[in-house]
């Protein structure tokens, strides 16, 4: 009776997670009967060192753990043991020694230890995010995912990964990773891992400047903590509605016509930029409601309250607001990212208040804290531990595969064996079988050497046309492959154009062997001309409308001494209707889109003409300006007058013109055209990237919006920086 008392008293003691002193702890380990009991209060009494900070006596106990595990030879508590003294031994600073004591047990463990290698590797790679070497840290991530993946439980390591790249900046890895962690998530039917990914993903695409993405991702986290979780009050809406008020104010600032894109419902609405900024308001006045006891949730708090003040014209409402943010910020130094962003603002509003001094501090600030964070060494070391990883990856799955082929070929020889002693069983069978096929077959073969003798005929008579529709075939593509080249030395070579326009990119993707767009360069006196134009159709109809409308535009500047973009064009027209036929009907199948520039290097003027193709001016503040052309059809319109536009030039500026390929373009999940609006906000994220990057960005967004989709028509897309 006495043992039973004391069993009840050691595992009631145990349950609790609060001691009111150390010799209740004592007494219970030694009423302990079991090895695990015994582990488990030695457990607590280290605790309870740990929180009244005795860490040399909180020490001893883990090791006397791991002597207890070591007896009973239980490899979890063993390596629970482990964990438990590394973990000690941080809180004493010895963490070098920690490290050691985990990499050397993980060289003691054998594969079959998968899952405690992984969760060690975890482990350490935890130390390194909280010592902020998210470089290292992400070594072990990426170790410990090697068997977390054999284990099939990626979940958490992915989350980590994910979380790492993020604080190294590297938005871009960071989404990589969550977007795995989606898919699991999904597959799994884990609602609550779901909401948290797309939580995650809404900020990614935010840092990455993809708002659209940004919304949808935040919106669905919305709508699983209101309406599959039903949790309105939970901490992670702050960030779901902190995102949702940056979506609006950054399409309120830089593309207010795009957030019919974002938010259909805004059509029906009056005023659209009055409604972008109180939807901003309302997320961040929920925002303020979930985050206002938590001090790193104010500061985003007070930052968005700051930006909308300041697009509301209340600049002082605004200062104080950022004062605020920027407070906040200071007692969070591990985010630097977050100050450089206050910084920024703070000296924005001093600018504009004309309070020099204020407005200085705060600008050598933000350019400090944005030197701070680039740092390209890390971003290396990063690949090489994830090219690791990959290696390894694959490396078990060679293993793995060759371990499944060795049980199919046991398999193989075990069928063919089964198969041989059948075989020999019904031989009998077969033998008779075979006689009376043999008589059934003379039959038959009489009567298909009769059947063979017209089908090798026929056959004779397709091989020869097989022939001849090959030869034509092969004659055809000469013909076009000797067009391409014909129509390639006419078109301008790409290094005429960046000797003519240095600062310039060219985006031409032709759908067939030969385009029906093309572009031309020319300078002539203190001006530069470019151009870029789509002829009716593509591929060949298309080529020799290029070649046509090429040969009499080099004829009209250099042989007619025309000077200006729109008495270029007028003449083009009479040209084109002498070349061309008179049928009014035919003239309809022989069109013309173009847009033409010059650009006069003394006067710093930019002189354009079109026809249906505008051109788009964007400014070094990133607004864009759309200039359209005249609504004539060349060789075909009377009354022909061609509008001429002179633009002041500023340092700065870039000037884009393109065909109706790009915009035309079907893809995307619907399969819907990719539509002028679209194009227009694309060419503002591409004007933000370093030239050299424009044309790659272009293509990478072209061929992501068209899949598997055919291309409809030719593309040519050019861009010119002032």
């Amino acid at each position: 009776m006495k043992l039973i008392l004391l069993l009840i008293l050691s595992i009631s003691l145990s349950i609790s997670a609060q001691f009111s002193n150390l010799d209740s702890l004592k007494l219970v380990l030694e009423t302990s009967v079991t090895d695990s009991a015994k582990l488990r209060n030695l457990y607590w009494i280290n605790r309870y060192h740990r929180q009244n900070d005795s860490l040399d006596e909180a020490l001893k106990v883990a090791y006397k753990m791991l002597s207890l595990s070591k007896v009973s030879k239980d490899q979890k508590n063993i390596t629970w043991s482990n964990r438990i003294i590394a973990y000690n031994l941080n809180l004493l600073d010895r963490r070098e020694e920690s490290l050691k004591l985990i990499t050397d047990y993980i060289a003691s463990l054998k594969i079959k230890d998968t899952a405690d290698i992984a969760i060690l590797y975890q482990d350490l790679g935890r130390e390194f995010d909280r010592r902020e070497n998210y470089s290292e840290a992400l070594k072990y991530f990426f170790e410990a995912a090697k068997f977390y993946e054999l284990m099939g439980n990626q979940m958490g390591i992915l989350k980590d990964i994910s979380s790492a790249y993020s604080r190294l900046n590297d938005e871009a890895n960071a989404s990589k990773y969550n977007q795995k962690l989606i898919e699991i998530a999904n597959k799994n039917n884990d609602t609550l891992a779901l909401a948290s990914a797309y939580i995650n993903e809404g900020y990614y695409n935010l840092m990455l400047i993809n708002h659209e993405a940004s919304y949808n991702y935040t919106k669905k986290a919305q709508h699983i903590y209101e309406n599959e979780l039903k949790n309105p009050n939970s901490n992670s809406l702050f960030a779901v509605y902190s995102n949702i008020a940056d979506v609006y104010i950054y399409y309120y600032k830089n593309a207010p016509d795009s957030i019919l894109i974002v938010n259909p419902s805004f059509s029906q609405l009056k005023d659209i930029k009055q409604g972008m900024l109180d939807t901003a308001k309302y997320y961040i006045d929920k925002a303020y409601e979930i985050g206002k006891y938590h001090n790193r949730n104010l500061l985003y708090v007070y930052y968005g309250y700051g930006d909308l003040y300041y697009y509301q014209g209340k600049i002082k409402a605004s200062e104080k607001e950022f004062l605020k943010s920027y407070e906040l910020s200071l007692e969070n130094t591990g985010r630097i990212f977050d100050r450089k962003k206050v910084s920024e603002q703070l000296y924005k509003i001093y600018k504009k208040l004309g309070e020099r001094e204020k407005a200085l501090k705060f600008y050598e600030e933000f350019v400090a804290l944005r030197d701070t964070l680039f740092n390209q060494d890390k971003q290396r070391e990063v690949g090489k531990q994830e090219a690791k990883f990959e290696f390894a990856k694959e490396k078990a799955v060679e293993e793995a595969e060759r371990a499944k082929q060795k049980v199919i070929n046991d398999a193989k020889l075990a069928q063919e064996k089964a198969v041989a002693k059948e075989q020999e069983k019904n031989q009998r069978i077969v033998t008779y079988s075979i006689a009376l096929g043999l008589i059934i077959i003379s039959i038959f073969t009489l009567l298909i050497l009769k059947r063979l003798k017209v089908a090798r005929a026929q056959q004779v008579l397709i091989e020869n046309q097989k022939i001849t529709i090959e030869k034509n075939r092969n004659q055809m593509l000469e013909s076009i492959e000797y067009s391409k080249n014909i129509q390639q030395r006419i078109f301008p070579t790409f290094q005429k154009v960046k000797s003519l326009l240095p600062n310039s990119f060219l985006y031409f993707r032709p759908k067939d062997v030969v385009s029906g767009d093309f572009y031309w360069v020319h300078h002539k006196g203190n001006k530069t001309y470019f151009s870029v134009a789509d002829c009716t159709g593509h591929g060949v109809p298309g080529a020799f409308m290029t070649l046509i409308s090429l040969n009499l535009i080099n004829a009209i500047i250099l042989e007619d001494d025309i000077n200006t973009t729109s008495e270029i064009l007028e003449r083009l027209h009479v040209r084109l209707k002498e070349r061309l036929t008179s049928s009014e009907e035919e003239q309809m199948k022989h069109g013309l889109d173009i847009a033409m520039c010059a650009y006069n290097h003394n006067t710093n003027e930019l002189e354009y003409s079109g026809l249906h193709n505008p051109i788009y001016i964007i400014n070094k503040e990133n607004v864009l300006k759309e200039v359209k052309g005249d609504n004539l059809f060349l060789g075909i319109s009377s009354n022909f007058k061609v509008t001429k536009h002179i633009i002041d030039i500023q340092p700065g500026d870039s000037v884009y013109m393109s065909t109706d390929g790009f915009p035309d373009q079907k893809g995307g999940e619907k399969g819907k055209k990719y539509y002028y609006s679209r194009l227009r906000n694309t060419l503002r994220i591409v004007d933000i990237k370093p030239l050299e990057e424009r044309e790659k960005a272009l293509d990478q967004k072209f061929s992501d919006w068209k899949g598997e989709l055919e291309q409809i028509d030719d593309v040519c897309i050019m861009g010119v920086s002032f």
